[in-house]
């Protein structure tokens, strides 16, 4: 979040972290960035409009509240809450003050590929939109994890998690504006040791413009040459487009490449070179008090459709069925 902010053109006014650990890696990655002494600094400082924060997720909704309680936006990595209580209170202080709380969904908004098939579905490529398929595979790497990752109540729920990232591209690809969950279901099928971890989740969703069906897991396997093989389906009413976002496996190169069908042919495009534009278009925003890189009931929908979502989930484990 912080590159996105800087390529955007914003400055790094300083930054804070508890742990010794996080304050050196981020310095070693900002040299020039200023270590601040609390984070009562940063709140209280009259020179700083927005604040970034990726703590822990079921800390991040207390931080945004106290963020714009002191005046200042906020961009929170995803989850940006981890129960239906806190999306609640930041929506209140959010009514209250006016400021911006939102939520970095990077699959969309750091992806080139995904920027561009929102191009292409806001020009008529596919028709209308009528269903997305998201799929959020992820590789494990337990021994890299801290202690919270495997705590349900800190993390908020696999669905919750990278599923807030499925419910995001489903509003948006859809222009959905209201929305339910139908279904959704979670379950830790291969890690007994972590008993606090779901490692497979799914959930489909409808709205007011199309549906969506979501799988999402930690199952990426070590053979595979990146942390994912994330994809995403929009079809339309004249064709459909499939987003590769990080690997096209055995095929071409790199990550970022779309495959649209429409009824006059099939194409392929190389998205490596697009543009990013959330991170201009969300300073503008601070400057101007607009909403042009996300809306602002975009941003809780999404995160209350994943909580909704997590909340009703049923088990996925196999169950014997009665004829």
């Amino acid at each position: 979040m912080t590159d996105l902010l800087l390529d955007a053109g914003g400055e790094l006014a300083g930054f804070y972290a508890a742990e010794p650990e996080l304050v050196a890696e981020f310095s070693e990655r900002y040299p020039n960035a200023r270590l601040v002494g609390s984070a009562a600094e940063i709140l209280e400082s009259a020179d700083i409009d927005l604040v970034a924060g990726a703590a822990i997720p079921d800390e991040r909704a207390s931080l945004g509240i106290a963020v714009m309680r002191h005046g200042k936006d906020y961009l929170a990595d995803k989850p940006g809450f981890t129960t239906l209580e806190q999306l609640a209170d930041a929506r209140a202080v959010q009514r209250e003050t006016r400021r911006i709380y939102s939520i970095c969904y990077s699959e969309r908004f750091q992806n080139r590929a995904t920027v561009r098939a929102g191009e292409l579905v806001q020009s008529g490529a596919i028709g209308r939109p009528l269903q997305t398929v998201g799929l959020g595979p992820h590789r494990l790497n337990a021994p890299s994890r801290p202690a919270w990752f495997f705590e349900r109540s800190r993390y908020g729920g696999i669905l919750n998690d990278i599923g807030s990232h499925q419910a995001d591209q489903f509003l948006f690809f859809t222009g959905s504006t209201s929305a339910e969950v139908v279904a959704s279901q979670v379950a830790n099928f291969a890690h007994p040791e972590y008993p606090g971890l779901e490692d497979f989740g799914d959930m489909v969703l409808r709205g007011d413009g199309g549906t969506s069906y979501v799988r999402v897991d930690w199952f990426t396997p070590d053979g595979l040459g990146t942390w994912g093989d994330g994809r995403l389906t929009i079809l339309g009413t004249e064709g459909y487009i499939e987003l590769r976002k990080y690997i096209d496996i055995a095929g071409r190169p790199g990550g970022d490449h779309l495959f649209l069908v429409d009824r006059q042919t099939t194409r392929y495009m190389d998205c490596r070179d697009g543009d990013l534009p959330f991170g201009p278009r969300l300073l503008d925003d601070v400057r101007n008090r607009t909403e042009t890189a996300m809306t602002q009931a975009h941003a809780f929908l999404a995160s209350e459709l994943a909580l909704r979502a997590q909340a009703a989930a049923r088990s996925a484990r196999p169950q014997a069925v009665a004829a």
